[in-house]
C-alpha cells in the first residue's frame, strides 16, 4: 500500500484547524460584544451563526482527514485496528467534555453567554450529554459548542470501516461512497453532515497523489475566502452550502505547498490547544460578560488572558495525560493479542511447524490463523 500520509505535523492542517476554532470563537465573541440575545444571529453586520458554523464544518473536514492518516500510521488491520482507534478516540474526546459538563452542572452555567438561564432538564439529558449522543437523544447541549461532538462520535463509528474499504485506493469506490453519503445527508437530518466528513476522506485520498501546485502563502486567503463566502451566502441554502464548502476545502488541501515561519508556528500552538479553546470559550464569555461587573475594556483583557491560559491548563492537566493513558492502553491490548498469537504458534503441532519452515525456505507465507 502506498503511503499517503504527509507526516505527523502538517503546518497547513494546523492552519486549517486554527482558522476553524477562531471562526467559532469570533462568531460567539461578536454576539456577546454586540449584546445579542439568543436567536439573534447578526452582529456588526456579520451573520455570526454562519461564521461559527463555517468553523465547525472545517473541523469536520480536518478531523476525518487527520484520523484517516492516524489509521494509516497504526499499521494494523481488522478488529485490532478498530479497537485501538476507538480506545484512543474515547480518551481524547471524552475527558475534557465530561469535566466541562460536571462544572456546568455544578455551577449552573447556561449553554451560551446570550442571556439564557441555566435549566436542569433531568438525568436523561445529563447522560445524553455525557455520552455525547445529544442529537440521538434529542437533548439540548449543556454547552452550545458541544452539539458538534455528537456528530463526531458517530463519525468515529464509520471511519475505520471507510479506511479498510479504501485501503486499495480505488477511485471508483471513493466516488461511490461519497455519492451514498450525499443521499444519506438528504435522507435524514441526523445524517446531514456525512458528506462534510467524507470531504476530509477525499482530501486524505488525494494527498500524496495530487502534486501541490500553489504557493504556500495562498493557503491563508484560500481558507479565509472559503469562510467569507460561506458567511456571506444566504442562510436559505443550508445543506447545499455546507456540502459545497466542505468539498471545496477538502479538494484544496492537497494543492498547496507547506507553510513555514512565524504564522505557521503560532497556528501550530493554536491547533494544539484548539479543543480546549472550542469547549471553554463559551463558559469564559458567560463568566466575564454575564457574571462580572467590570468595565468593558477590562472584560476584553480578561477574556484574552483566559483564552490563553485556560485551554493550556486543560491540555496539560486533562487532555494530554488522558491521551497518554489511552495510547498505553491501546498498545497494551495490542501486545496482549500478539502474545496470544505467539503462544498459539508455540502450541502448533510439529508437523505444522515443519511445514512453516519449509514454506519460509522457499519464500512463501505459512498458514495464516
Amino acid at each position: 500500500m502506498r503511503s499517503l500520509t504527509t507526516g505527523f505535523q502538517d503546518p497547513n492542517l494546523d492552519i486549517l484547524r486554527s482558522i476553524a476554532v477562531l471562526a467559532v470563537f469570533a462568531g460567539h465573541l461578536l454576539q456577546v460584544l454586540a449584546g445579542c440575545r439568543f436567536g439573534e444571529h447578526y452582529a456588526y453586520g456579520v451573520e455570526t451563526y454562519s461564521l461559527g458554523h463555517a468553523g465547525v464544518l472545517i473541523f469536520f473536514v480536518h478531523t476525518s482527514l487527520v484520523l484517516m492518516q492516524s489509521l494509516e500510521r497504526a499499521d494494523q488491520s481488522g478488529w485490532p485496528l478498530v479497537r485501538s482507534f476507538y480506545i484512543r478516540r474515547a480518551f481524547r474526546l471524552y475527558p475534557l467534555s465530561i469535566c466541562l459538563i460536571v462544572i456546568a452542572i455544578a455551577f449552573s452555567i447556561p449553554p451560551n453567554a446570550l442571556g439564557v438561564p441555566y435549566i436542569w432538564h433531568g438525568a436523561r439529558w445529563a447522560l445524553a450529554n455525557l455520552l455525547l449522543v445529544q442529537n440521538i437523544g434529542k437533548a439540548e447541549p449543556i454547552s452550545s459548542p458541544m452539539w458538534s461532538l455528537a456528530y463526531e462520535v458517530q463519525m468515529y463509528l464509520a471511519l475505520p470501516v471507510l479506511f479498510l474499504l479504501l485501503r486499495a485506493r480505488r477511485g471508483t469506490r471513493l466516488s461511490a461512497i461519497y455519492i451514498v453519503g450525499l443521499f444519506l445527508g438528504l435522507l435524514h437530518p441526523q445524517l446531514r453532515y456525512v458528506p462534510c466528513f467524507l470531504a476530509g476522506v477525499i482530501a486524505y485520498s488525494l494527498l500524496g497523489i495530487v502534486r501541490p501546485r500553489f504557493r504556500s502563502w495562498l493557503w491563508y486567503p484560500a481558507l479565509l475566502g472559503a469562510v467569507a463566502v460561506y458567511t456571506l451566502t444566504s442562510y436559505d441554502y443550508g445543506w447545499i452550502k455546507d456540502v459545497l464548502v466542505c468539498l471545496s476545502v477538502g479538494a484544496l488541501i492537497p494543492l498547496f505547498r507547506k507553510n513555514r515561519g512565524i504564522i505557521a508556528t503560532v497556528a501550530s500552538n493554536i491547533a494544539k490547544y484548539s479543543y480546549g479553546i472550542y469547549l471553554c470559550h463559551t463558559p469564559i464569555l458567560w463568566l466575564v460578560y454575564r457574571k462580572l461587573t467590570i468595565p468593558n475594556w477590562e472584560r476584553l483583557i480578561l477574556v484574552a488572558l483566559a483564552m490563553v491560559t485556560v485551554p493550556v491548563v486543560c491540555y496539560r492537566l486533562i487532555e494530554h495525560p488522558l491521551i497518554r493513558i489511552g495510547t498505553r492502553l491501546a498498545k497494551r491490548m495490542g501486545s496482549e493479542v500478539e502474545a496470544d498469537v505467539g503462544r498459539n504458534d508455540r502450541l502448533a503441532t510439529p508437523a505444522a511447524a515443519q511445514y512453516d519452515q519449509s514454506c519460509l525456505a522457499v519464500g512463501l507465507a505459512g498458514p495464516q490463523s
